[in-house]
């Protein structure tokens, strides 16, 4: 067995390097870093465009909404993974009807809905509660984002007129 010159040297650079790494510096290090990468993530959370600005309760505004009536309202849309599953109403939801969710609008009612950004409209049907955000106060189907050109921006605040 050949021994190099500067074994000795090599051999205690390990000690000194192992004991170091033992002495525990780098866990509450490595902890800040951590709990610094959460607090990043959580500040991160996405806010929404829009927000419903109506704070009234349902039952009060119910009072306003006669045929030809007009307001605004925050829509999102919602598609595939409730595709084929009942609605609250009993129907199937199908993505591709021009249908919406509503909280306190009783089924059947009928709306239509203008997107001013761009002036496309549709007439729509509510079969469904929802939506579950309280920022949002209308979820419509798929085809009915899609025909009101919203569906990337998930998002967008429509007039809704009630039409029966």
């Amino acid at each position: 067995m050949t021994r190099c010159k500067n074994q000795h040297i090599v051999e205690a650079t390990l000690t000194v390097t192992r004991n170091q790494a033992g002495r525990g510096k780098s866990y509450p290090y490595m902890l800040f870093l951590c709990c610094l990468f959460l607090l990043f993530l959580t500040s991160c959370e996405s806010t929404a465009i829009y927000t419903s600005r109506d704070r009234t309760t349902p039952a009060s505004r119910e009072r306003g909404r006669n045929v030809g009536s007009s307001e605004y309202m925050v829509a999102s849309w919602y598609g595939n993974q409730y595709h084929g599953r009942q609605t609250a109403s009993g129907e199937i939801y199908n993505m591709y009807d021009f249908t919406a969710a509503h909280r306190t609008l009783p089924f059947g009612t009928r709306l239509r809905l203008i997107n001013e950004s761009n002036g496309k409209e549709v007439i729509v049907r509510i079969n469904d509660r929802g939506p579950v955000p309280l920022e949002r106060d209308i979820d419509v189907s798929y085809r009915t984002a899609q025909t009101l050109d919203f569906v990337n921006a998930g998002i967008v605040r429509l007039k809704v007129v009630y039409l029966e």
